[in-house]
């Protein structure tokens, strides 16, 4: 008997799968038939497997929070640090601003779970036609999406933590918020550079932890491949142009994602900004963090004015503080009512919550981009 290579083997068992899905999907058009309605039924729960894979590829959060998985009757519940020294942050629900509170010695922290949810949509003359093609569409559409909302409720809770200070409480000492800026005066200003890392790396140090990760914005990668001999060897130098700019600097692991920076979309801007979900109040304050030179952004996502931009750090050595308990994983069920407007589709939820109980392990770098 002659066995196929695994990579061969997985790859004919993709196409196998397809034609079985193209054959349920075609199945689906006979819509005035019980075989259709229950071929509708099956094909739309066969969706939730490829629409989880993409989700768990795609959602930038699942890498940096600690999926925990609930089982039946299972509670969000997270035990307080021994050494816990500054304010848990929940997320409340979707599109809400985390709130912060201290739990006493000892006691446990309940992280709420909330829905998100997703849903497509295609003509019926599709499944007639075989057109598998256009499910899959629709199915990696709802895909991005569940990762986009899981994407902004992530950040609502990463940098409110980042960017607040803790006063004290009874026993529990005082601790400025971990924000890094390099002086404008000094060398490594005005751009990613490697005296900034530096210095939130030492600021790690400072309170037991070690910068792991650094997420940074498309320009703050720029800024990395246009790094002299002045400011790293050229081995390291050699190392980052081939990795583009990304890869590791120091043991930190460097990710570049769309949303952060001048034009992203959770970039702390101005008071002034039309576009953004952070921004700054009056004073262009936000927190314990206070914009000298504010960015502003227009309605549509350009800047105005080029001001300040955050780098954020992270500890990943032990991810036990920032959790993203999963009470419920997205389903994808038939959608029987849009067969009134010729139409199939899906729709489905899942059910999850975000916290960060101990912000120690997180940390912004600020970056002036009008010097």
């Amino acid at each position: 008997m002659c066995l196929s290579h695994p990579k061969l083997l997985k790859e004919e068992i993709a196409i196998m799968d397809r034609k079985e899905m193209q054959k349920l999907f075609k199945a689906t058009a006979a819509i005035n038939t019980p075989e259709g309605m229950a071929a509708y039924k099956a094909f739309a729960a066969a969706l939730t497997t490829p629409i989880l894979q993409a989700v768990e590829r795609e959602s930038i959060m699942r890498q940096l929070f600690a999926v925990e998985r609930l089982g039946p009757g299972a509670q969000a519940v997270y035990p307080v640090a021994e050494d816990f020294e500054i304010p848990v942050w929940i997320l409340p629900g979707l599109g809400y601003v985390a709130q912060n509170f201290i739990e006493g010695i000892g006691e446990e922290v309940y992280v709420p779970t909330f829905n998100v949810d997703a849903s497509g949509d295609w003509k019926i003359t599709y499944a007639r036609d075989s057109r598998i093609d256009i499910p899959q569409r629709a199915a990696e559409k709802a895909a991005k999406a569940i990762a986009d909302y899981e994407e902004e409720c992530g950040w609502r809770v990463i940098l409110p933590a980042a960017t607040s200070a803790f006063s004290g409480k009874g026993l529990l000492g005082s601790r400025p918020a971990p924000i890094y800026e390099i002086n404008p005066a000094s060398t490594g200003a005005g751009y990613l550079s490697k005296e900034l890392i530096n210095r939130m790396i030492v600021g790690f140090k400072r309170v037991g932890r070690t910068l792991t990760d650094l997420y940074v914005s498309p320009e703050d990668a720029a800024d990395i491949r246009e790094w002299t001999d002045t400011d790293i060897d050229p081995v390291t130098r050699r190392e980052i142009f081939q990795a583009a700019g990304m890869g590791n600097i120091w043991n930190v692991t460097l990710h570049e994602i769309q949303h952060l920076g001048a034009t992203g979309l959770y970039n702390i801007n101005g008071n002034a900004s039309e576009y953004g979900k952070f921004i700054a109040d009056g004073g262009d304050v936000y927190n314990a963090y206070t914009l000298d030179n504010a960015n502003v952004t227009n309605a549509d996502g350009t800047i105005a004015t080029i001001g300040e931009t955050q780098v954020v750090g992270f500890d990943l050595s032990v991810n036990d503080s920032l959790v993203m308990p999963i009470r419920k994983e997205y389903d994808a069920y038939d959608d029987p009512t849009l067969l009134r407007v010729q139409k199939q589709g899906f729709f489905g939820w899942e059910e999850i919550g975000f916290a960060c109980l101990d912000p120690r392990m997180l940390a912004i770098g600020v970056i002036d981009r009008s010097l």
